[in-house]
């Protein structure tokens, strides 16, 4: 594969696809708008409380082993619960919509017949849709969630300054800064292979249908499920998508119990998934290959 050209079509990607970096831009400038607003509110409140308002002037010598676990936790819960976990809402449906659309808009509005024209693969083509979603949008999202999360701690330091506090003390020696960020990172591309059969099948329905991508995307498990309760009575689809979905849970708790979000590789889901995605992409690849332009 020519490095070059596969750079070619990563970037044609990104600009064709900006929801790719706004909708993470847009949703942090919302969350930092609402916490400005919240903050001057609660700073009113403080200031309405006159000779009782809050003071944190303490050192960390003063305050005890347990309220600065609490103080650690809190500062940590901050930064991943107000602005990691709204942008990683946001993902999931980017990558969601992108993946739908990335092989059947270029069928719709006929540049397909450029793309076949010129020296380029199906399969680059593919991979390079791929990359954009497992790679670029994830660390699109992280280095906006990063930036956010400092912004933050920023406007911390302004309010604990404004009460006679040390934000050294109550902020920053707190936010395992460096810790946060790489997983801001590992958490969001994780976020993204967990979401490969999804995504796999999304491309499979984006390379295969002609009409309606969005309808056979999400109603034909619908029906897969419906007509299995209503022919076998049971429910082992409904089950097994019911499963995966459970595995968030993975790496939820193991961003909160362990600091790191690697406890989802203790999933078996989460690697069959990878495969199914793998196998979804190689029809994908087959599908478009002999795709002509109708859709």
């Amino acid at each position: 594969m020519n490095v070059t050209t596969f750079k070619t079509l990563v970037l044609r990607e990104y600009w064709e696809n900006k929801s790719l970096s706004r909708t993470p831009v847009i949703i942090s400038c919302v969350i930092l708008f609402a916490l400005i607003v919240g903050m001057f509110t609660a700073q009113s409140f403080i200031f309405s409380m006159g000779d009782n308002q809050l003071f944190l002037d303490k050192g960390l010598s003063e305050i005890s082993d347990a309220n600065l676990s609490e103080l650690s936790q809190a500062i940590t819960g901050f930064q991943y619960g107000v602005f990691l976990a709204p942008l990683t809402i946001g993902l999931i449906f980017v990558l969601f919509f992108y993946s739908l659309g990335s092989l059947y808009n270029d069928r719709r509005d006929r540049s397909i017949l450029f793309w076949k024209s010129m020296p380029v693969s199906d399969f680059q083509t593919v991979m390079s849709k791929v990359f954009s979603a497992f790679v670029v949008a994830p660390s699109l999202t992280a280095a906006v969630a990063v930036v956010a999360q400092v912004v933050g701690l920023v406007l911390l330091t302004i309010m604990v300054w404004i009460n006679g506090g040390s934000a050294w003390n109550i902020v920053w020696s707190q936010s395992s800064l460096f810790t946060v960020i790489f997983n801001d990172f590992m958490a969001l591309f994780l976020l993204a292979l967990w979401m490969a059969p999804i995504l796999g099948w999304l491309w499979l329905v984006s390379a295969y249908a002609k009409k309606g991508a969005f309808l056979i995307a999400v109603f034909v498990p619908l029906g897969v499920m419906l007509v299995e309760g209503l022919m076998l009575g049971s429910a082992h689809f409904g089950t097994i998508i019911g499963e995966h979905f459970a595995q968030l849970e993975y790496l939820g708790e193991s961003m909160v119990e362990k600091g790191h979000p690697f406890g989802v590789f203790s999933s078996t889901g989460f690697w069959i998934g990878l495969v199914i995605s793998a196998a979804c992409i190689a029809l994908s690849v087959y599908i478009r290959r002999y795709r002509d332009d109708s859709y």
